[in-house]
């Protein structure tokens, strides 16, 4: 984050050792100017505030609290969404997926609370595990949606006719023009190996979904009667770990991609003036 969208002033005054700071003064000075004695209340607010404006001309300056505010700042915008946040960013379409799946929930705690005190232990277990499943899609959700640009047929179908007309244009190409173009292709190529990753990921993701609700939704008729309790242990520990491979993944491959170490330098190093030994040709030319 950059200075500029910082007020570092602002961050010096909010800091929790500076509010304290004014509430003790405040409190002081009506603490002294209870006694009765005349300018004693001004006096105390005036020296408060003197120290005030000297911490607040100070503080701001200084490197190190600087650097401290950049890394706070970093930290708070490198933290995961909440469960909160991950449901706002939905569609109203996936809202409502979810919202049926948490009533689901809801009526299995229900159900489980009107059966027999010695099951309970169980009980409460299968609820956590639930509960990490609701987690988990949700999560899947979000994912889910945000693959769904990525694998529009319509933009693939842009990306291999680009490529396609690209290759046909490069033939007649001298060897420079052609290797502006081949950068460009190659910005195709991953494009059209993401969009067709996403497309397979999807399909993963759908199909976890799909198999959540599924066993929710069994959990919830057996929670009437609970039969078989253990035999939905065994099915909530196999939907777990199948979930947690599916979110590595799908993580996994995200690293993949983030990773365009190489690309970037290589159109960091790239300039439309030429090669090296050509701008020292046009050096000796002048």
């Amino acid at each position: 984050m950059s200075d500029p969208e910082i007020n570092y002033n602002k961050e010096a005054f909010l800091h929790p050792w500076n509010l304290t700071f004014l509430i003790v003064a405040m409190l002081s000075a009506f603490a002294v100017g209870l006694l009765g004695v005349p300018g004693t209340f001004e006096t105390v607010l005036l020296f408060a505030a003197a120290l005030e404006l000297l911490y607040l001309g100070y503080l701001p300056r200084q490197e190190r609290f600087r650097k401290a505010v950049r890394a706070r700042r970093a930290a708070e915008h490198s933290k995961p969404p909440s469960q909160k946040e991950l449901f706002q960013l939905l569609t109203k379409y996936s809202q409502r997926r979810y919202a049926r799946l948490k009533k689901f929930e809801k009526e299995i705690r229900s159900n489980y609370r009107k059966l027999s005190y010695a099951s309970q232990g169980m009980l409460d277990s299968h609820l956590t595990k639930i509960n990490g499943l609701l987690e988990s899609y949700l999560s899947l959700l979000y994912q889910k949606e945000r693959y769904e640009y990525t694998t529009s047929s319509t933009v693939e179908a842009d990306v291999i006719r680009a490529m396609q007309g690209l290759r046909e244009d490069m033939a007649d190409d001298t060897p420079r023009v052609r290797a502006i173009k081949a950068r460009r292709l190659r910005i195709l190529e991953q494009r059209l190996e993401r969009s067709k990753k996403a497309a397979e990921n999807m399909e993963i993701i759908e199909a976890q979904l799909a198999t959540v609700e599924d066993v929710v939704m069994y959990i919830h008729e057996q929670s009437l009667t609970l039969r078989n309790p253990e035999e939905i242990t065994f099915q909530l520990d196999t939907l777990l770990s199948e979930l947690e491979e599916t979110q590595a993944s799908v993580e996994a491959v995200e690293e993949v991609f983030a990773r365009q170490g190489d690309l970037l330098e290589d159109m960091d190093a790239f300039d439309l003036g030429g090669t090296e030994e050509e701008k020292t040709k046009t050096r000796d030319r002048a």
